[in-house]
């Protein structure tokens, strides 16, 4: 998990770092594009560090498609032998590098 979002390494992590910045510290943006951004960052921090568990799983499912089962087996395998994070990581960082794309475009970044 050494390139990944969650730990600040991730593939466009300088674009996200930027744009992170035009979002406030609570509440909905108003530029369409960043509250995107918003969501699915929140989303993304839901799976690395409650597990998919909070109120925002329905974007957890929005934003990254199939991980909330992947999520359900690692709940199974860390009671057994240990959780594998591969199938999330594999679902959740090239989304996030779409998403990030998509906004930095967005905002004219590249």
């Amino acid at each position: 998990m050494s390139n990944t979002y969650w730990n600040g390494n991730g593939t466009y992590q300088g674009i996200i770092d930027k744009l992170s910045e035009e979002i406030p510290m609570e509440g909905a943006c108003e530029d369409k594009a960043i509250d995107r951004l918003r969501q699915a960052i929140n989303a993304y921090y839901d799976i690395y560090n409650n597990g998919g568990g909070n109120s925002v799983s329905r974007k957890v499912s929005y934003f990254f498609p199939g991980v909330m089962s992947c999520l359900k087996s690692n709940r199974y395998r860390s009671m057994n032998r240990g959780q594998d994070w591969d199938a999330v990581e594999n679902i959740t960082e090239p989304k996030m590098d779409s998403i990030v794309l998509k906004v930095a475009k967005a905002k004219g970044l590249i």
